[in-house]
């Protein structure tokens, strides 16, 4: 790509098309924005990194923490990676517990503790190490990463509160904290129930275990937190906060946040030379104040028509597709198989072959540009007429590999092959 203005794209070669990506949802206000880019060349003209505290900093945590009811203080870094990392170890501290739990398939960033089981296993463990009538799926640390780690990371399902009441009643001695999205981003946005959420805190406090909600994706849909009237006891945030320039941070109970007080005995080393820079935050400000209630539900409202419509568009061709997500955030699926988990996701990505990446390429031809996995966020700039471009570009191409799939995945097709519906091809 070369440039980026509103909700258009441009690639070296002159080919404009409507983003759906944003940058893993980030741009919520999508690229260069008139306000943004004053805020930065106002904060570039006074210092980007000034190495101190400044004003912006007090601004930004006072959104965060009007907006966010459990939060009572905030803590900066530069990406949503350090804020569970940082998150992990206070809650350890303040537990005096060294295990955590976090869920199989659940995206938290790349540091060594959530590295494991990044991905849903599709393996069954030979011997549960958690002792369930049923075998779990096997433990993976990636390479690079000590096998050791997983000694003291307890795995279970989204979306089923009777395993995670297992595991927190045989193990909760040892475990500081559970590590959970409100929505499965990277598996495949997976909504947990409501239920399940209230469920997980009821345990949490039961068992004295620190509850750490991960919205650095699902922030920019309410927080979903306060939609669903849940307290966590810590929030990780990242994504939009930044206005588009890198910026996370940690949040929540002033007891647990207190442990980084440098007054205080023993406090918790926390440093980093861009953290809490005047230039995320001046920038962050500006987007967050552009994106109040009202933006946020009219967004979401966007949203909610493709999720609605975009598989109704396959079958109109003929073709399974179910989209899952919340809002502005949401995810491709084909297949028709009720998907609760990450596990369930990665069952129905198995023998695609190449079809993920033609459709891809197909919505490439036609302007659209979303992510590989089929991944797609909205921003602000857009409006009803984009959507219908995705629309039509989502038609376009199914006509177009509907032979394809007939051919190579027959059973994603909702008619027999040989009673294709009329199509079209763009």
């Amino acid at each position: 790509m070369s440039h980026g203005t509103g909700c258009t794209l441009t690639d070296v070669d002159g080919n404009k098309y409507v983003d759906f990506v944003n940058n893993m949802g980030s741009m919520i206000h999508g690229h260069a924005h008139p306000a943004l880019v004053a805020a930065a060349s106002d904060q570039f003209s006074l210092g980007t990194a000034l190495g101190a505290p400044v004003e912006a900093q007090l601004l930004h945590a006072q959104i965060i923490c009007e907006r966010v009811t459990s939060i009572d203080q905030v803590r900066y870094v530069n990406s949503g990676t350090e804020a569970t990392m940082l998150a992990l170890r206070a809650a350890r501290a303040f537990t005096g517990k060294s295990a955590i739990v976090k869920i199989d398939g659940g995206y938290h960033g790349v540091h060594n503790d959530v590295a494991v089981n990044m991905f849903a296993s599709m393996t069954e463990s030979a011997n549960s190490q958690y002792g369930l009538s049923e075998s779990f799926p096997l433990v993976q640390v990636p390479r690079g990463i000590p096998h050791g780690v997983s000694d003291d990371v307890f795995l279970i399902r989204y979306n089923d509160l009777a395993h995670a009441e297992h595991i927190l009643a045989s193990h909760g001695s040892r475990i500081a904290a559970i590590i959970v999205e409100p929505m499965m981003g990277a598996a495949g946005c997976i909504p947990a129930d409501v239920s399940y959420l209230r469920g997980l805190r009821e345990l949490t406090r039961r068992f004295e275990v620190i509850m750490i909600l991960d919205e650095c994706s699902t922030f920019r849909l309410g927080p979903l937190q306060e939609r669903y009237g849940l307290q966590p006891d810590l929030t990780t945030v990242c994504k939009i906060i930044g206005g588009g320039v890198p910026l996370g941070m940690l949040g929540g109970r002033a007891d647990i946040m207190a442990q980084f007080d440098p007054t205080q005995p023993e406090p918790l080393y926390h440093a980093g030379a861009f953290v809490g820079n005047g230039l995320a935050l001046r920038v962050g400000v500006a987007a967050l104040e552009m994106f109040g209630p009202y933006e946020v539900a009219a967004l979401n409202t966007l949203g909610e028509r493709l999720i609605r419509e975009l598989p109704k568009v396959a079958r109109d061709v003929g073709i399974k597709m179910q989209v899952t997500g919340i809002g502005s955030q949401a995810h491709l699926h084909w297949g028709d198989i009720p998907l609760r988990n990450a596990r369930d996701v990665r069952a129905l990505q198995t023998n695609l072959a190449e079809f993920p990446e033609l459709i891809h390429l197909e919505l490439l031809n036609r302007g659209i540009y979303l992510s590989r996995r089929g991944l797609f966020t909205l921003s602000t700039p857009m409006t009803n007429g984009h959507v219908q471009v995705f629309l039509d570009a989502m038609h376009a191409a199914l006509c177009r590999l509907r032979p394809y799939i007939a051919t190579q995945l027959p059973n994603l097709l909702t008619t027999p092959a040989g009673h294709a519906p009329t199509l079209t091809a763009g």
